[in-house]
């Protein structure tokens, strides 16, 4: 493990690098920081290879515009390829002098530090070219003033949730000369959270969107930083008629003018026909076809969903049976739950498997009660109150602290983390969940029903559909909020014929029994021919 840098090292060698006229990369050095300081200020840095295609997208352009430059890269790149004059802002001094020794030697690098949000670009006419990898900065990690100034300076309405991001998306247009190009990449969440909505109205309605590139999700691209990334390339104008934006999943290297080149899926859609309220994913190449999921409702129609009980302190309310035992604490003050998702790993929770958790010493009981405490679970309480766990957030804000949230057990949990797909299970045992599962509540009455239900969630047609609507992370994690889940189009199983339920649920029970590859393909198959029925 490399040593860390204090910032008064970092600042000295920027003096060194400075009294022997500039040169050298510090970017690992930076990176070597102290990184509550680097994640408070959403600095994650561009590596090489991308950040030379994105520069190779604004080829030609004899003025280029970075407005939170970091240690140059982009800048970098672009002096190297014949840019004119480059322009760099940031509101950290650190990068600014980083730059500059680095930079400062090439008469046509111009720095500044400002805020680009709220100063715009002071001294910088508009550019031919503007290449950004904004600051990963949440809605709670800046000031709120920042989303006003958006607002007020380009006519938008914004969400209150808004990342950082979307503003230097936003406000960038501003910067650029009309038909100047722009290169930005940020985290693909727009592409399916609420608060996307409006960024990606805006980017419709104004700008020309040439390309929207997911890099692999299976490997994150900036390290520290939990989510997939996502490369714009837009044209400051309004799209022509009939124009096609490519969406491209790339794996590998980049190629091409959009990022279209050799292994990446590629699928060109009409600008005029994106739907700005709803999730880009279904776009992209791999979402199942769109005549099939015509047929198909959303889940809201058959079910409810919940998310799991937040305890806010999971290891003291989650008890194994020894330890309960141990305690004194009687059954009535326990209920059995999942309280992780590695406890359901196949496709049925059953009364034998709580058995089997607790013969393990797994935490398989949740207290849960109504009523008083016991003798028993008063001491407890009081060894829980020695720790602190009253005082902890969630326990902090209910009366009494101890007394968690109240659910019904659900008939159908669903992982809320996957890297792969997501598992359906049916809750045999009647356990309660954590927040590792969200619980689905059926509207309906019947097992086969419910059955039927998991035969189409749990199969390849569900997974095809999963990636339109699901969140994606870095390192290939996807996650579903409830709202997510709501919205999932699923298989009209009320709809459907008593035989063609039982059919499904059957195939269901093979795959929940063995689940091998044959109860799989016997389950897609049964599934495929339903919904072509429909």
């Amino acid at each position: 493990m490399k040593k860390p840098v204090t910032a008064t090292e970092f600042r000295s060698e920027l003096a060194r690098r400075a009294a022997r006229g500039g040169g050298g990369d510090l970017t690992a050095m930076y990176e070597r920081t102290d990184p509550a300081r680097r994640k408070r200020r959403g600095q994650f840095f561009t590596p090489p290879h991308i950040a030379e295609f994105m520069v190779g997208y604004g080829a030609g352009a004899r003025t280029v515009l970075d407005p939170a430059c970091g240690l140059g890269v982009f800048l970098k790149k672009a002096a190297e390829a014949g840019a004119r004059a480059v322009y760099g802002i940031d509101v950290d001094e650190n990068m600014i002098d980083a730059c500059r020794i680095d930079l400062g030697a090439r008469r046509r690098a111009r720095l500044r530090r400002a805020d680009y949000i709220l100063d715009g670009a002071p001294g910088v006419p508009k550019v031919d070219f503007l290449v950004c990898n904004p600051p990963y900065l949440g809605f709670h990690g800046f000031d709120r003033s920042a989303v006003s100034a958006v607002e007020g300076r380009c006519g938008v309405r914004l969400s209150r949730l808004t990342n950082m991001y979307a503003l230097f998306m936003i406000r960038a247009a501003g910067s650029v000369k009309k038909g100047g190009r722009m290169a930005f990449i940020t985290p693909s969440e727009f592409l399916y959270t609420g608060y996307g909505r409006a960024l990606k109205r805006f980017l419709l309605e104004n700008l020309t969107i040439e390309s929207i590139i997911t890099l692999d999700p299976g490997g994150a691209v900036f390290e520290g930083a939990l989510t997939t990334s996502a490369i714009s390339l837009l044209v400051n104008e309004k799209a022509p008629r009939g124009h096609r934006v490519a969406f491209v999943r790339a794996s590998g290297r980049l190629r091409g003018p959009d990022g279209a080149g050799r292994g990446a899926l590629v699928r060109r859609v009409r600008q005029d026909s994106l739907d700005p309220d709803s999730k880009w994913q279904k776009y992209y190449p791999g979402a199942a076809p769109p005549k099939l999921s015509e047929k198909l409702v959303p889940l809201s129609e058959l079910a409810r969903v919940k998310r799991g009980i937040a305890t806010g302190a999971n290891s003291f309310f989650t008890l194994s049976g020894a330890d309960a035992r141990r305690r004194g604490i009687g059954d009535g003050f326990l209920a059995p739950v999942i309280s992780r998702a590695s406890q359901a790993r196949s496709l049925a929770v059953t009364r034998g498997d709580v058995r089997r958790m607790d013969a393990a010493g797994q935490r398989a009981y949740l207290l849960y009660f109504e009523g008083e405490p016991s003798a028993a679970v008063r001491r407890y309480l009081r060894r829980g109150q020695r720790l602190g766990v009253h005082k902890r957030y969630l326990c902090a804000h209910r009366r009494p602290w101890y007394r968690v949230e109240r659910r019904e057990q659900a008939p159908v949990l669903a992982t809320v983390f996957s890297r792969n797909n997501m598992r359906f299970v049916r809750n045999d045992a009647g356990c309660l969940n954590l927040a590792a599962y969200h619980g689905i509540y059926p509207r309906f009455r019947g097992r086969d029903m419910t059955d039927a239900l998991l035969c189409y969630l749990n199969s390849g047609l569900c997974a095809r559909v999963q990636e339109a609507s699901r969140r994606e992370y870095g390192g290939g994690l996807h996650k579903f909020e409830p709202g997510d889940l709501m919205t999932l189009p699923v298989l009209p199983v009320t709809r459907l014929g008593r035989s063609a339920v039982e059919e499904l649920a059957r195939a269901f029970r093979r795959l929940a029994g063995s689940g091998n590859g044959r109860a799989r393909r016997e389950a897609d198959e049964a599934v495929r021919r339903m919904a072509e029925s429909l």
